[in-house]
């Protein structure tokens, strides 16, 4: 058991001593799932066949477990009180993740992107949670069905329809929401890159989707043979994608690895502030190796950043233990913890 402070704490220790996987546990009781590993069976620790995470939150009021058993059941509990649907637990402790892994939203596939802003959206706007399960299950059952039809005489087009009709539905819908939060993320990311970057580059996050309501429904009959033959619908929001940019170009192409870096920052602290509006919530932030990349200028400025506003619990990540003394220029009340070879000391 550890006792964190309520407001900054700094762990530092070697590459491999376990500070990720610190946070990452953490998050894992935020999001019910790795923020790294990409299936629940990879935090299992060698030789064991199953894990449990537990953490105490609002000064120790609610307990929180997650739970994944020998036969890699997941379970998680309030209050020793299990959730009927693990969803329901989404929202309940909102947090903030800054990961050297972040630098693949933007060199990375549309996938990615579009899973960083469903996550945020999904926490304060449970309609859209439930909207997209069921667009990712009609859209799967849809690629199914042309998958297992041998040729294209034996659709059978009423069935095809009634996926059809219903994905149009729910494209609209996840659309028009997808638009509205991204104006918003927008909105806060722009100024919170100009703070931290002290310039007049302009970045900017545009959004593009192939779904459009004017092409109607017709347009899944249009693309018909060619999703049969692809195995794949081809018309629909799961395309979507959100363009990074630096005065007006690419910020994957023509942006160095600081300014890369600065963007991930300023894309995470504007998630922190719309789940701080849309929850009423402090969300936790945890920064793992932030530091990396920037000069002793930036790292100052971000210092200063989290110093001045109102943020609640930090949990800051390095490998080097010199960065100490930048810390304690934070005026909050602050916890050492160093981790050497997979032990934690408190100092």
């Amino acid at each position: 058991m550890i006792n964190f402070s309520p407001e900054v704490n700094f762990i530092f220790g070697k590459n491999g001593a376990g500070k990720t996987n610190l946070l990452d546990a953490i998050y894992y009781l935020s999001y019910t799932k790795s923020a790294l590993n990409t299936t629940d069976y990879e935090n299992i620790k060698k030789g064991k066949n199953f894990f449990k995470i537990e953490g105490s939150f609002n000064k120790r009021e609610i307990k929180y477990t997650c739970l994944l058993n020998e036969k890699y059941l997941k379970k998680i509990f309030e209050n020793n009180t299990p959730y009927k649907k693990i969803k329901d637990h989404i929202g309940k402790i909102p947090c903030v993740f800054i990961t050297p892994y972040d630098i693949n939203l933007i060199r990375g596939y549309s996938k990615q992107r579009r899973k960083f802003i469903d996550m945020l959206i999904c926490q304060i706007n449970k309609n859209y949670l439930d909207d997209l399960i069921t667009y990712n299950k009609l859209l799967k059952q849809r690629n199914t069905y042309l998958k297992n039809t041998l040729t294209i005489e034996y659709i059978d087009i009423n069935q095809l329809n009634t996926y059809n009709e219903r994905l149009f539905i729910l494209n609209n819908s996840i659309k028009t929401i997808r638009k509205e939060h991204i104006n918003l993320i927008t909105h806060r990311f722009n100024k919170i890159f100009k703070t931290l970057s002290q310039s007049n580059i302009k970045a900017s996050i545009e959004y593009i989707s192939n779904f459009e309501n004017k092409k109607g429904i017709k347009q899944y009959e249009n693309d018909f043979k060619n999703d049969f033959y692809s195995n794949k619908t081809s018309f629909g929001i799961h395309n979507d994608d959100y363009i990074f940019k630096m005065d007006n170009e690419l910020i994957k192409k023509y942006g160095s690895q600081g300014q890369q870096k600065l963007f991930i920052i300023s894309l995470k602290i504007a998630e922190f502030f719309i789940l701080k509006f849309f929850s009423k919530k402090n969300p936790i932030i945890l920064l793992d190796d932030v530091f990396d990349k920037l000069d002793d200028k930036r790292i100052n400025l971000l210092l200063k950043y989290f110093d001045s506003n109102k943020f609640s619990q930090i949990f800051i990540t390095d490998s080097l233990e010199s960065r100490i003394e930048k810390i304690k220029n934070i005026n909050k009340k602050i916890k050492i913890i160093n981790i050497k070879n997979g032990k934690i000391n408190e100092q």
